[in-house]
């Protein structure tokens, strides 16, 4: 088990506890005590039954608060009682999502105990929403409440120190340095080549997004604008404008195809509870996130999809098993024009950064592992859509291209729905493990890179919890990756 260890055991025993660790005000009474808990009997239950979600923190002392990497970058911002007021309702939006989709995975019995002690009539939905705006009316003019919030909102890298310090890190690194390299150069070959000319071991499948209207830049910029209206300055759009958003930016996917392992699907459970892929079902999961950008706070569009396995070439093949990931990711700039697109796949390997127009990729400010950016991709013109080539058996991304609209071939579905799966003899659970990790996917390469102290390298896991580099500490969802990574030419 990947938590054999003792280090590790005690790190859950003391997450656990932290978790249950009352609100900062004991002497609540009234509703508000009501309230209060109510929200630390529902994580009491969670921990029970081994539910905590980790795509986004707990903060502890506040059990209807959660923080992304994102939102804890946003504290600084909190300088006017506007500005705090919105940050703790992010926040509480982020926990109310997350316990959603926790609850949805509890038995039924666990569920029925809840709902019995909700602290007043409705949905339970609304009894969260209720409670969670009470807290948070609480905090909003406590300074100590403030205080503790700057200071323990914060997300862990996804980094464990211990493995580096026992794997004389200092020395691995060095290796590292050349499988680098090694593996850039790789990569980089097939953009080197025109997409026509690409060598191919099996039959071409192309997957278009649904057909949808372009937009113009005009039109974008315009949309976007207006969302900006909010005292810590988030891009807030509605689920219509990011709808048309994910549709006008979605790719065009088109892998050599040798066999079934090569084919997209739709993500779900079988009678064992492991992960299977439905490949009668092409299936783009996608999602909205935020970024930094030189002071300003910039959309990103997100898109990911799953395929049966990376197979192996052998027994000796390292890499090789079941299931495999891509991600793909659009930022936008204020203005609605892409700054830049970066595709990882979801065991945080493989990553690529292409450039949009006027910017260029830079060595790492922090000195940590270097980054592939094959080329830079111009703007796109209406009508016209990427094509991402994709290798066969490796699913490695070989070259961005443009392409013509296309006819449908695949389907949008949210990438929330994997953290709450249906189960074929009834019930949910997530696809991810309580690490983020999904165990199913594990990949001999473990046993050779743990002393850069990353979980389980190769494994597939869930967003949030993507390192993204052997040498120093880089995460997919770092707010300042892009800040970091380009310059302007």
């Amino acid at each position: 088990m990947r938590h054999s260890t003792l280090a590790c055991c005690l790190i859950l025993i003391i997450q656990g506890c932290a978790a249950l660790k009352p609100y900062p005000d004991s002497s609540l009474s009234g509703e508000d005590g009501t309230c209060q808990r109510w929200f630390e009997n529902i994580e009491s239950t969670l921990n029970e039954y081994d539910l905590n979600d980790p795509e986004t923190v707990r903060i502890t002392g506040f059990p209807h608060l959660r923080v992304n990497r994102f939102l804890a970058s946003m504290g600084e911002r909190t300088t006017s009682t506007e500005a705090f007021a919105e940050w703790l309702e992010q926040m509480r939006q982020l926990d109310s999502t997350g316990k959603k989709l926790e609850l949805a995975n509890l038995p039924a019995s666990a569920m029925r105990q809840l709902v019995s002690k909700m602290p007043l009539e409705g949905s339970f939905e609304q009894a969260l929403e209720h409670c969670g705006k009470r807290l948070n009316q609480l905090s909003l003019n406590n300074p100590e409440h403030k205080q503790r919030l700057l200071e323990q909102a914060q997300v862990p890298d996804a980094y464990q120190s211990w493995k580096r310090i026992v794997g004389l890190y200092p020395l691995a690194h060095y290796a590292a340095v050349i499988g680098i390299d090694r593996l850039h150069r790789e990569l980089d070959a097939g953009f080197k080549i025109p997409l026509a000319k690409l060598p191919q071991q099996g039959t071409l499948i192309r997957y278009s997004p649904p057909h949808s209207n372009p937009l113009s830049f005009e039109h974008i910029g315009a949309m976007l604008s207006s969302a900006y209206d909010n005292p810590l300055g988030i891009p807030h759009l509605t689920s219509l404008q990011l709808q048309q958003l994910l549709e006008h930016f979605a790719p065009v996917w088109e892998i050599d195809t040798r066999n079934d392992t090569d084919k997209i699907g739709a993500v779900g459970l079988d009678g064992d509870k492991q992960p299977r892929i439905d490949i009668n079902q092409a299936t783009t999961y996608v999602a909205h996130g935020y970024a930094r950008w030189h002071g300003k706070v910039v959309l990103q569009l997100i898109y990911q999809i799953w395929l049966p396995a990376r197979e192996k070439t052998g027994m000796l093949d390292l890499y090789g098993g079941p299931l495999d990931s891509l991600i793909w990711r659009v930022t936008l700039s204020p203005e609605g024009v892409p700054i830049a697109f970066d595709s990882v796949h979801a065991c945080g390997c493989y990553y690529l950064l292409f450039p949009s127009q006027g910017y260029r990729a830079v060595p790492p400010k922090d000195g940590a592992e270097p980054v592939l950016s094959p080329k830079s991709i111009t703007s796109i013109s209406p009508g016209h859509r990427l094509v991402l080539r994709l290798q066969s058996r490796t699913h490695y991304l070989q070259q961005v291209s443009f392409v013509g609209d296309t006819s449908r071939s695949y389907m949008f579905q949210d990438l929330e729905q994997l953290r709450s799966l249906p189960m074929p003899n009834g019930g949910k659970r997530s696809l991810y493990d309580q690490d983020g990790i999904i165990d199913a996917s594990e990949r001999t390469e473990r046993f050779l890179l743990w002393p850069y102290g990353i979980a389980s390298p190769g494994a597939m896991r869930q967003w949030g919890t993507h390192a993204i580099a052997f040498i120093g500490r880089r995460h997919f969802d770092d707010p300042f990756l892009l800040e970091n990574l380009l310059d302007t030419k």
